[in-house]
């Protein structure tokens, strides 16, 4: 029996010996998140997504490969710049895939959405097939449940607050308790919950979206959207409103809701059948009472002929893509433009290089080849974010009281800023990591 338990504790700090952690992606960039851990005995990837940034993009930047045997992979949402590469995957190897039963449908979804699109611009891209192999292998990951990967690595999942089944990982690595933030908020929202500090680990590795900003009281602003989204109706205008199909749209739909608008509201677009994913995870609902009666009163477009009906009388139109990069947003802009007193509000963040940016930088945008002039449109962004700023990210870092800090998913001066912090407050190793770097754990946990 003693010879049982001292070959165990030996096998344990081999393994704690010989763990690693790569990054692949997301380093100091948002996209293409893939982190991969390495024991020595098991590879597992935390992610692994595309980078989209424009339409202009040839293609989407992929993670780094994976080079030899993969054990798994742990999936922390759907987005695609964290689930997007998966399939690409699946060319060499059939690892697992472990991931929220909800995050399922709406990564099947977004793939093939992004296949679609890839094709139309002759872009390259995987077969859907690879996906339908990706979708075999999903091995579905309650919260609060620990789950075995390998022999030497398990994990369990707790409620990231972000979208609909995302999920911050709670890894044991051998003797190490590792945590992946993943994208994450740490306060409520109409829709979701916010997610709750990790607690104690050895490691933790922490998105840095927001890492030197901190957002508006949620709030205020719900309440500065409504008085200006009020205006415009009131004073025969209509407001178009370009939002991510996955949780922004919903919410959106929701907060009109609760505010009791007294002019037709539409859904459009991708968000309808998101919406209908989310109506059958009322336990992950923050409210789902109130969301359940706001998917009843908003008006769902199902045909184009309804579309050129909307701006009939004073309107408000919820549809995709979030940054005008197209989507049924493209129909609507020709009409707008030409309305009186309309407004366009974006209600998420836009990617620098996206025709979003360019028109809220220029009012202005490529419309069927034909840089067009949207300086009549009354055209703003509300900070709608579904991520943690700063001072969340303190927080959480705090509570996991880490020795070792790795900040990715941020461009370099935020995940530089978040790394500044913790050397100063926290007094522990802290890195923003560059693509291809490596972390032996040794080295800094001990």
């Amino acid at each position: 029996m003693l010879q049982w338990l001292s070959a165990v504790a030996g096998y344990y700090t081999l393994v704690g010996v010989f763990m690693k952690i790569q990054f692949l992606g997301a380093a100091r960039e948002v996209g293409r998140s893939a982190v991969l851990v390495d024991t020595g005995e098991s590879k597992v990837l935390l992610d692994y997504g595309l980078k989209i940034s424009s339409e202009d993009v040839v293609a989407p930047l992929r993670p780094l490969p994976v080079h030899g045997y993969l054990d798994a992979v742990i999936l922390s949402h759907a987005h695609l710049d964290h689930c997007g590469a998966i399939p690409y995957l699946f060319k060499a190897a059939e690892p697992d895939v472990f991931t929220h039963p909800a995050t399922v449908p709406i990564m099947e979804m977004l793939i093939k959405d992004s296949v679609n699109i890839a094709r139309s611009r002759k872009q390259d891209s995987y077969q859907l097939s690879s996906l339908k192999r990706v979708l075999r292998k999903v091995k579905p990951s309650d919260y609060g449940h620990e789950y075995e990967v390998t022999s030497d690595i398990s994990f369990e999942f707790q409620d990231a607050g972000h979208i609909l089944g995302a999920s911050m990982t709670k890894m044991h690595v051998g003797d190490y308790k590792v945590v992946y933030t993943g994208d994450f908020k740490d306060e409520d929202t109409r829709l979701h919950k916010g997610a709750k500090p990790p607690g104690k680990a050895d490691v933790i590795i922490v998105e840095a979206t927001y890492g030197n900003k901190e957002h508006p009281d949620r709030k205020e602003l719900e309440n500065e959207f409504i008085e200006d989204v009020k205006a415009v109706v009131d004073s025969g205008g209509s407001v178009l409103l370009p939002c991510f199909a996955v949780g922004r749209a919903q919410e959106i739909v929701q907060l009109l809701y609760a505010n009791k608008l007294h002019v037709p509201v539409y859904m459009d677009g991708m968000a309808r059948a998101i919406s209908e994913i989310y109506l059958e995870h009322p336990e992950l609902i923050r409210d789902y009472n109130e969301f359940y009666n706001a998917m009843r009163w908003v008006n769902w477009i199902t045909n184009p002929r309804q579309r050129q009906e909307v701006f009939n009388e004073p309107s408000i139109i919820v549809t995709t893509a979030g940054m005008l990069s197209g989507g049924p947003a493209m129909e609507y802009l020709p009409e707008l433009k030409t309305l009186k007193n309309s407004a366009l509000f974006f209600t998420g963040f836009q990617v620098p290089g996206t025709p979003g940016r360019q028109m809220l930088e220029e009012k202005k945008m490529n419309l069927g080849g034909i840089l067009t002039n949207f300086s009549n449109v009354n055209i703003k962004y509300f900070d709608f974010s579904a991520h943690c700023d700063s001072k969340g990210i303190h927080k959480f870092i705090k509570a996991a009281d880490p020795k070792l800090v790795l900040v990715n998913h941020g461009e370099e001066e935020q995940c530089n800023s978040v790394v500044e912090w913790v050397k100063d407050e926290i007094g522990c190793y802290a890195f923003a990591p560059e693509l291809r770097d490596k972390f032996e754990l040794k080295d800094f946990v001990g």
